[in-house]
């Protein structure tokens, strides 16, 4: 049945602007951690559109190729988010076209920062994704209108879609789970009003190109195509189920309807991905190697989910986020047609048992009377309802099992069962209001405004939600869990909000353009910042170096990089500013030691540690005008202070500082001292402590005017050098550290 009131699809344009209102206000007031990547790999798939010359090098190393050419380019990763570059692209012509710059469009992508971004670029680089979102939206409503056959499902599907928080926050980035989810959801509408409705085979045809669509936006989607082929069978499973004899022709047809929509969605696939028409081998290599990597390799930094710390949080934690992510009117929706569906079934299960030694050809009716039961099949008028309720929820199911085989997860995959759910939910909804409660009303007035009343609880529950989260929708979790307070100490937080507030205070401070800042996600809270901005992960070097530091919400909860860096700053400092969300500390600003010199390399982590002895983090000169380069008399010293962590060193084991020649002769050499008062007694020293020592480099009076290395190490009396030395030495590849820095000697 259809809404006509002002026309028949007056609804659709409703549901546009409600999308549209929830997801382009403060478009571009903050970033999350992987928008900076997709920019970068936008930048680079429209680089390789526009010159057939442009030369990129490879993201994905088992492609068998460092250096990309022209086309080629457009393989930027295994995921393989074609849709989300074509997006970007789009983005970057978008800020081309408003920038009005006399330089081509080729030179003004290449031209563009990625990391730091440019935060120019953040609302352009989303706009693509958020109006086709928005407008997809829209369609999935009319689609689901014409699978049940009522436009009023339809309507309450796209308002829940329209107004879920967790969906508007992933429509909002530019990134690959939104699309991805949209494309599936696309495909599988399409597959039933094909497959269970018996359409016109341009539904089938539509499904495949956008099944195409969903395998080049990530590897996932590749479920959708047994999916579809489970599709197919059940058609053939009807006919069983009915007694209608299958011969060659029905096989036939399923087979060709399967091959239709393969072609279709490989066409598409093949049309949209240019790599694929240069190095298709190599596309594909690559989209089921990193497919295969997230199967079998966990989160890097662990997920925090019920106080636990792990690779792999195991197989509840996919439906658990989606009771957290999912609204209260979702799981009333889904709880009516789960009690329906019982009801149902219960009042089916009344039946004679008379029959129990009947023939076989009662047997078939025994099953038929089973299915009927369950929904799956029917003689009755508009008999699909019931099937594709079944099969939708067959797709939620098998899909969330997919997913739980990988070790990686994260919320924001699953994100292809809620536009899935969100319908069934509308159906129960719809009939609660129209089936339950309208026949409570036995006013014809009243009767008429129970539908009515249901869109107006959602806008107004909906939108509440949507009304106090903006425009960190990520901060949404279910209020009937305990919202994010609760949330806070059952799954991971944050996904970069609240890192641009943090860059607000710290603009403020009237030297902010000469601070430097330490923080976790560098790539969310740079291009917020107007200093400079240093990223760390294991570095705590790089930490230390930041006259502020700063802590992230999900990086407290797992207490990254390790539980020493947070005693090291907690023991010392004070927190200047804390950052909350809803009452929930986002970011912890420390002010931090400003560490002038620090160690950066941690890829090849023996060039700047000893296995089992200590870590080199970094070093101060001490009462310098110029920490990059320090001036001393002749006859003078030098004070310094070093920073490492301790890994086992013993206490005589002592750190040296050296300045030696340019033929690398020493000059001199002072030994340090570790501070007691601030890093305790020896004895107490934990794995991963970090030391801080300082001491003296006295220049003798006869040593010549010049520059001098700076060479730093200590002695040992390890098994593998006995009371010999080890010097921690960047420049050799092969042996471990190499800190060098000049130092300017002049006249007494």
């Amino acid at each position: 049945m259809g809404l006509h009131i002002g026309g028949r699809y007056w609804w659709l344009l409703g549901l546009l602007v409600v999308a549209l209102a929830v997801r382009l206000p403060n478009l571009g007031k903050f970033l999350t951690p992987d928008e900076f990547l997709w920019v970068d790999r936008s930048r680079n798939f429209l680089a390789g559109l526009l010159d057939p010359h442009f030369a990129c090098k490879s993201e994905v190393l088992h492609t068998g190729f460092e250096q990309a050419q022209g086309l080629a380019c457009t393989l930027r990763t295994g995921h393989p988010g074609v849709t989300t570059m074509w997006s970007g692209s789009l983005g970057i012509l978008l800020r081309y076209l408003a920038d009005r710059t006399p330089d081509s469009l080729l030179d003004y992508t290449l031209s563009l920062p990625t990391n730091p971004l440019d935060a120019r670029l953040i609302v352009p680089e989303r706009l693509p994704s958020v109006l086709f979102l928005s407008l997809a939206i829209m369609l999935i409503a009319w689609l689901v209108g014409k699978l049940f056959h009522n436009y009023r499902v339809g309507l309450v599907a796209g308002l829940l879609m329209a107004l879920d928080p967790f969906h508007a926050a992933l429509s909002r980035v530019i990134h690959h789970d939104a699309l991805a989810a949209t494309f599936m959801s696309l495909a599988v509408l399409t597959a039933l009003l094909y497959w269970i409705h018996h359409g016109s085979r341009h539904w089938l045809i539509a499904s495949g190109v956008c099944g195409g669509l969903a395998f080049l936006s990530k590897s996932s989607t590749l479920f959708l195509a047994p999916f579809v082929l489970l599709l197919a069978l059940w058609s053939l499973l009807a006919k069983i189920i009915y007694n209608q004899s299958l011969c060659g022709r029905h096989l036939l047809r399923v087979s060709i309807d399967a091959s239709v929509w393969l072609i279709a969605a490989v066409a598409t696939f093949c049309v949209c991905w240019p790599a694929m028409w240069v190095i298709p081998t190599d596309a594909v290599r690559t989209i089921f190697a990193v497919g295969m990597k997230y199967a079998s390799e966990g989160h890097a930094k662990g997920n925090y989910f019920f106080g636990t710390i792990s690779n792999d949080p195991g197989v509840l934690f996919y439906p658990f986020t989606w009771l957290l992510r999912s609204s209260p009117l979702a799981w009333i929706g889904l709880f009516t047609l789960l009690w329906t569906a019982l009801r149902h079934w219960t009042r089916g299960s009344r039946v004679e048992e008379n029959n129990a030694d009947a023939s076989c050809a009662s047997l078939r009716n025994r099953i038929l009377h089973w299915l009927e039961r369950a929904g799956l099949v029917s003689t009755r008028v508009r008999s699909g309802d019931a099937a594709v309720l079944w099969l939708l929820c067959l797709y939620v199911m098998l899909f969330t099992i997919f997913m739980t085989f990988g070790e990686k997860k994260q919320d924001r995959y699953l994100l292809p069962v809620y536009p899935i759910l969100s319908t069934m939910a509308a159906v129960g909804l719809s009939r609660l209001a129209i089936g339950s409660l309208g026949k409570l009303a036995h006013h014809p007035v009243i009767a008429h405004t129970v539908f009515p009343l249901l869109l107006a609880v959602i806008l107004i529950f909906q939108g509440f939600l949507i009304v106090v989260h903006h425009p960190y929708y990520f901060t949404y979790y279910n209020p009937l869990l305990g919202g994010i307070r609760g949330a806070q100490s059952m799954v991971t937080i944050g996904w970069g909000e609240g890192l641009d507030l943090a860059a607000d205070y710290l603009n403020r401070k009237p030297n902010a353009e000469q601070l430097r800042v330490a923080t976790w996600y560098h790539s969310t809270f740079a291009p917020f910042f107007k200093g400079e901005a240093v990223g760390y992960s294991k570095e705590k070097g790089k930490a230390l170096s930041g006259n502020y530091v700063l802590f992230y919400i999900n990086q407290l909860q797992r207490r990254f990089p390790d539980e020493e860096l947070f005693r090291y700053f907690e023991q010392r400092y004070q927190p200047e500013a804390i950052i909350s969300l809803h009452g929930i500390p986002y970011v912890v600003i420390y002010p931090g030691p400003g560490m002038q010199h620090y160690v950066e390399d941690r890829v090849n982590e023996h060039r700047r540690s000893y296995r089992g002895i200590a870590a080199l983090l970094g070093w101060d000169w001490l009462d310098v005008a110029d920490p990059d380069r320090p001036s001393v008399a002749a006859g003078n010293g030098l004070r310094f202070r070093l920073y490492w962590e301790y890994l086992g060193k013993r206490p005589e084991e002592r750190f040296f500082f050296r300045l030696l020649d340019v033929e690398g002769r020493r000059v001199v050499e002072a030994l340090s001292q570790p501070l007691l008062n601030e890093n305790g007694d020896p004895s107490t020293w934990r794995r991963g402590q970090i030391i801080v020592e300082e001491g003296v480099l006295t220049v003798p009076a006869d040593t010549a005017p010049g520059e001098y290395r700076l060479q730093i190490g200590f002695y040992t009396q390890a098994p593998a050098v006995t009371e010999g030395e080890l010097v921690f030495d960047l420049p050799e590849l092969d042996a471990h550290v190499c800190v060098t820095a000049p130092v300017q000697l002049r006249k007494g």
